[in-house]
């Protein structure tokens, strides 16, 4: 057999050259991925703990307005103030139930957070109890039980359980980020070794090809021209992306102001309607009630949760049309169309009829009647029983 030549040999260099930088890519390439990996279920955690974090800090402030509506109730009797202490008390249990889920592979969190809950389920029967005594109209009991409610230290007993456990998923939040720091690091190290070890073997190949063959020097110089090239058109489509990234970021931020903006014009309209005098309701196609405003259960003396859902006769009574005998409502919500002065009765509680002029407007979604909004306006007091509607 004849003796390997020198191209032999320097074939061989090559590709154990090459091999070993291709063991060296797939190892930082696998590094990578499980790095990846790692970040994103630390990303995972890190959401849930935040979330968990802002469920905490939502219960302690639910807690605090569900307290100062109960109290606020016991003084004034106000039936608003009674539908806003019971469904901050709602929103307590909503977000305790959250915080459980998200608690629920975390034993000791846990157990805290099933005592936090006895203890504002202690505050919510304490406050029902204040709301049946001022509605059966019992003021000693009412003085009895406000005298002797040692709420101060159970809220702050509630607040300190809650802080703690906030603290604590800083605290976790703190040693997760030390452990993706350490991982960032490590991988830093590997790929710059990686990259220099493979940057010497790759000099090693170019001295080999260079020293021995022409040829592969051109095509060496021809790949220097090439990656030049590349380097080109890849500052290039980096100057792109840049460009692209910048107008995104305005853009998001002209879409956070304008989201923003309809949020405050939302609420804005949500206080001009609860100010109105006139009886604002929204009812459904089959002329269910939908939505009120507070001068619905001022004027009718009924409570919110005896309106919703109920139908619109039950709050408004409308006189069939002479000519065809129909209810003219349910016409108009057929047609489509509005309804301007129109005569009916407000049925209040206990009975009474009082004298009003309606407004319907129909609301439309792609070009059907979804609906309706309606404008009662009463007017006489609650105290006039008179069933002559009004001239308005």
């Amino acid at each position: 057999m004849p003796p390997p030549t020198k191209k032999d040999n320097l074939l061989t260099r090559v590709i154990a050259l090459f091999s070993v930088v291709f063991a060296i890519l797939v190892l930082m390439a696998g590094y990578a991925v499980w790095t990846i990996n790692r970040a994103v279920e630390s990303t995972d955690w890190v959401n849930q703990t935040y979330a968990t974090i802002y469920e905490l800090e939502t219960i302690n402030s639910s807690l605090h307005v569900a307290e100062g509506y109960a109290r606020t109730y016991a003084q004034t009797g106000n039936a608003r103030d009674l539908a806003a202490a019971r469904n901050a008390f709602d929103q307590v249990a909503e977000h305790l139930d959250t915080a459980k889920g998200l608690l629920r592979r975390d034993a000791k969190s846990g157990e805290r957070l099933a005592t936090i809950a006895a203890r504002t389920q202690e505050r919510e029967t304490f406050a029902k109890a204040i709301f049946a005594a001022r509605k059966a109209g019992q003021p000693d009991k009412l003085q009895s039980l406000l005298t002797g409610d040692a709420g101060p230290e159970a809220v702050s007993a509630i607040n300190d359980g809650l802080a703690k456990l906030r603290d604590e998923q800083f605290e976790l939040l703190s040693a997760r980020d030390q452990v993706s720091y350490s991982r960032a690091q490590n991988t830093r190290w590997i790929v710059g070794v990686g990259i220099g070890l493979n940057f010497a073997l790759l000099g090693a190949i170019g001295w080999l090809l260079c020293d021995d063959l022409a040829a592969r020097r051109r095509a060496a110089n021809a790949m220097a021209e090439a990656n030049a090239l590349l380097e080109t058109k890849v500052r290039e489509r980096t100057a792109e992306l840049l460009e692209t990234n910048t107008k995104l970021e305005t853009e998001n931020l002209e879409r956070t102001w304008t989201i923003t903006s309809q949020e405050h014009q939302i609420r804005y309209n949500q206080r001009i309607i609860e100010s109105l005098s006139e009886l604002v309701l929204v009812i459904t196609k089959a002329a269910n009630i939908t939505r009120i405003n507070p001068a619905v259960v001022h004027q009718t003396g009924r409570e919110e949760l005896d309106i919703l859902m109920k139908p619109l006769r039950t709050v408004v009574e409308c006189p069939p049309d002479a000519d065809t005998g129909l209810d003219p409502l349910d016409r108009a919500l057929q047609e489509g169309r509005e309804l301007r002065h129109h005569p009916v009765h407000v049925l209040s509680h206990g009975g009474r009829r009082l004298p009003a002029r309606l407004v319907l407007s129909p609301i439309y979604d792609e070009n059907r009647v979804v609906g309706a909004v309606i404008i009662v306006q009463v007017a006489f007091s609650t105290t006039n029983n008179s069933s002559t509607p009004p001239s308005v």
